[in-house]
């Protein structure tokens, strides 16, 4: 064989394996984009047919948009003529205004209101009667609680006696949104993620279906398509970036889906902070399984942090 044959030949093999390589990045891209956008989309939930109503309580369905890319955002409206304060109250994953982890959150909001406060429990994104959209692990669901103290404040409420709580996803929103606003005031949340990327890395091939050989090209389409990065989805991290707020930190000891690591590491990030950790529940089922401690409890924190 001559020597510009051998080197045809080599030049042929290379670029066949080039293709080849080039088709299998396209194929794992690919697999990567198709898998994250069934990851971040939202699934059914449950709607429940009690409204603050059924607890012998007036409240008012409004509607506002998200804070600056103004998505359409539900939510019902418990005036207080007694009260200047008001509790923003914020769903978690496949939830709604109506229905938390634990099962209906609705007495909950009776309890707030029959404590003084005036409540404004909200739909985020993609979920009850807001617009439809995709998860975003608290990145983008922090303008919807912004969208909500844009409301509030319009009613009249004054910065500072804006108190909102999050329950696991939800509590996530809430802590990028107080990282956002110094007119929110004092935050409780409920089973929150400290960090995203350890959760993603432990259920990636449950949520999936597919090994995490996988995960860095679903990152990095999800970077592509949906402007964020996963990896980057930290609690801990926007507390500390935070104006010092009161914070309650509530977490189930068995919670198998967020960990004690978590809330741990909330608490560290925090200044002026109190916890709740709960044996024999699981994750954000405290209210379902202690409703009475649950309401005195986050009343008490409230009430002393207006």
């Amino acid at each position: 064989m001559s020597t510009q044959t051998s080197t045809q030949l080599s030049m042929r093999i290379i670029k066949i394996l080039v293709i080849i390589l080039l088709i299998l990045i396209v194929v794992y891209l690919g697999i990567g984009a198709y898998s994250v956008s069934q990851v971040t989309q939202i699934g059914d939930h449950d709607l429940y047919f009690d409204t603050p109503a059924s607890f012998g309580v007036e409240y008012q369905e409004v509607n506002f948009p998200s804070r600056i890319d103004e998505l359409d955002i539900a939510a019902w409206f418990i005036p207080n003529a007694s009260s200047d304060k008001v509790i923003i109250i914020v769903h978690g994953r496949d939830a709604s205004k109506q229905w938390a982890e634990s099962g209906t959150i609705v007495a909950f909001q009776a309890d707030l209101f029959n404590a003084g406060y005036a409540v404004l429990a909200i739909d985020l994104r993609g979920h009850g009667e807001s617009e439809n959209a995709r998860y975003s692990f608290g990145v983008y669901e922090r303008r919807d609680i912004l969208g909500a103290v844009d409301w509030l404040k319009n009613q009249g409420f004054k910065p500072g006696k804006i108190g909102v709580m999050g329950i696991s996803l939800g509590g996530a929103a809430v802590i990028g949104a107080m990282a956002e606003s110094e007119d929110i005031g004092a935050v409780v949340t409920e089973g929150t993620f400290a960090a995203f990327y350890p959760i993603i890395l432990e259920q990636w091939e449950t949520e999936s279906g597919l090994p995490n050989f996988f995960l860095p090209g679903a990152f990095l389409m999800n970077r592509i398509m949906y402007g964020y990065s996963l990896a980057a989805v930290n609690s801990a991290d926007e507390i500390k970036k935070s104006e010092p707020r009161p914070m309650l930190i509530i977490h189930c000891s068995e919670d198998e889906t967020i960990d004690l690591t978590h809330p741990a590491a909330l608490m560290e990030a925090a200044v002026h902070v109190e916890s709740w950790i709960q044996d024999e529940c699981e994750h954000a089922e405290l209210y379902r399984d202690y409703p009475e401690e649950y309401s005195l409890r986050v009343i008490e924190f409230f009430d002393k942090n207006p």
